[in-house]
């Protein structure tokens, strides 16, 4: 608070009183008057004047308004004015992540719960848990827990393309759900424990588009969760369905094996991946019979058989981690010589034969984020291309994340001048459910020596700036039993609860003298 000397209206002095006294109006104008005129002037007496208190804290209010708008308008993050720090928390540059918890900023807004930091293409819930989804196979994306905790996850390779053997599906692992399949790939694993402030690298392996039948290379991407504190979860790309003629042979290897080529009897479907993630794929007939089928999670792939018939696609497997059942990981048909094979579509494909009443000119494409293995070509016409397989998906699901309390530091600011006496606050904050209860659900502390020691200020109510939303402040706080000059912040919510009392704080501003 500053002092101005003012004279109340019963104690105004007159142009009478000057004139009266030993100083006159002449000596006034040549700047005569001495000592001795003063003290003669008894006219101007002290019951003339009054000394009254001006109270500027609706000043600083504003100064501190204003500068938030600047931060907005100007994409600013923290920044200074003299012996004044102002935080419209553009980003968390002006907060000390270290002495802070459970502080999570989003739309320019703190507040604090358990959530984490990713970024999902999609998210969701089910019963009390929420489901974090990635699609892209264009980046690695990231999950960093805010709070330690246990996590369901499904982690999906990229499908194989198909050749005249269907492609292979990617790698199906997950711990969500029970039981096994056959003894051979196992459906269930441990749950991830992942740790507060760890980053979790996520990627999605791509299906792989076919290319000529001489290629063995086109298995699918993989997928994976990898961590510095986990065993990272590696979902193998699925096998790449066998060739013609002139590259007699089974399918590739993968998270399930690719279908053999069409011709020739010494033909071999596709092994699965060591992971035991899939199965294999499906042998060839002789001669001129029907490729095999590529193999997927729930099944190997089928044979071709003397009928010239392609083998069907090996069965997918259903997962319900988003808490709907979606099929994924199923196999790509194999062709023969007249009609391509279908692509999968998670619950595994049959042939041409049963599935298309067409020639085709080349095989099915498998279905987006399935994972599934893609089509045998027409063993008949350009037997240079398969089907594509389908891109893979990771999925990650915990216990949804529910308001905590939050305490908010501020990184530290040098005072102009060391051991400042008095310290303002002003913030602007949300009630974004219930109400806060100043000084007991938020409280604010100032500290001048790095947040070894804080003074705690009472919040006051200085009005509104949008619905539910609230200036709240404190001035001329005595800090003057600190010592130092490194300027700081903390503000703590309490009593926070989901849907009950959510206190967001959008904006902070502290002053010091």
């Amino acid at each position: 608070m500053g002092y101005i000397g003012q004279a109340p209206a019963n104690k105004v002095v007159k142009a009478a009183d000057i004139e009266d006294s030993a100083i006159t109006s002449a000596k006034i104008l040549d700047g005569t008057i001495v000592n001795a005129d003063v003290n003669a002037s008894a006219a101007i007496a002290e019951s003339k004047l009054s000394i009254t208190a001006f109270d500027d804290n609706q000043i600083q209010n504003n100064i501190a308004l204003l500068g938030f708008k600047t931060a907005v308008n100007g994409d600013l993050a923290k920044y200074n004015l003299v012996d004044q720090i102002v935080d419209e928390y553009e980003d968390a540059t002006g907060i000390d992540a270290g002495n802070s918890t459970n502080e999570s900023l989003v739309s320019g807004s703190y507040s604090g719960d358990s959530a984490p930091t990713q970024d999902a293409d999609a998210t969701g819930t089910d019963g009390g848990d929420t489901w974090y989804k990635w699609t892209d196979t264009a980046s690695t994306g990231s999950f960093t827990p805010a709070a330690n905790g246990s996590y369901d996850f499904l982690v999906i390779a990229g499908g194989g393309s198909g050749s005249f053997g269907g492609g292979g599906a990617g790698g199906f692992r997950t711990s969500y759900g029970s039981g096994s399949i056959s003894g051979r790939l196992s459906t269930v694993e441990s749950n991830l424990s992942l740790v507060s402030g760890t980053a979790y690298t996520i990627t999605v392996g791509a299906g792989r588009a076919p290319s000529d039948t001489g290629s063995r290379a086109n298995t699918g991407d993989d997928s994976s969760i990898a961590g510095s504190d986990i065993t990272d979860v590696v979902s193998l790309g699925g096998g790449m369905g066998g060739g013609a003629t002139s590259n007699v042979g089974g399918g590739t290897a993968g998270g399930s094996g690719g279908g053999a080529g069409y011709d020739g009897a010494d033909g071999s479907g596709g092994a699965a991946g060591t992971a035991a993630q899939g199965f294999d794929g499906g042998d060839n007939g002789s001669g001129e019979s029907g490729a095999g089928g590529g193999g997927g999670a729930g099944g190997a792939g089928g044979n071709g058989s003397g009928s010239v018939v392609g083998g069907a696609g090996g069965a997918g497997l259903a997962s319900s981690i988003t808490g709907s059942a979606v099929t994924y990981a199923g196999g790509g048909g194999g062709s023969y010589n007249g009609a391509a094979g279908s692509g999968g579509a998670g619950a595994g494909r049959t042939s041409g034969h049963a599935d298309w009443t067409a020639l085709q000119p080349t095989g099915g494409t498998a279905s987006p984020n399935t994972g599934s293995g893609g089509g045998g070509v027409n063993g008949g016409e350009d037997a240079d291309y398969g089907g594509s397989g389908g891109s893979g998906i990771v999925i990650i699901r915990g216990a949804t994340p529910v308001a905590a309390d939050l305490t908010l530091q501020s990184t530290d600011t040098t005072a102009s001048t060391a051991n400042p006496d008095y310290a303002n606050m002003i913030c602007l904050i949300e009630n974004a459910a219930g109400t806060a209860t100043l000084n007991t659900d938020i409280k604010g502390y100032v500290s001048e020596d790095s947040g070894v020691t804080f003074t705690q200020g009472t919040f006051v109510d200085e009005g509104t700036w949008g619905t539910n939303k609230k200036i709240i402040a404190f001035h001329d706080l005595d800090i003057s039993a600190q010592s130092g000059s490194s300027m700081c912040y903390k503000i703590t919510t309490h009593n926070q609860s989901a849907g009950s009392k959510e206190t967001k704080i959008h904006a902070t501003s502290i002053g010091w003298r």
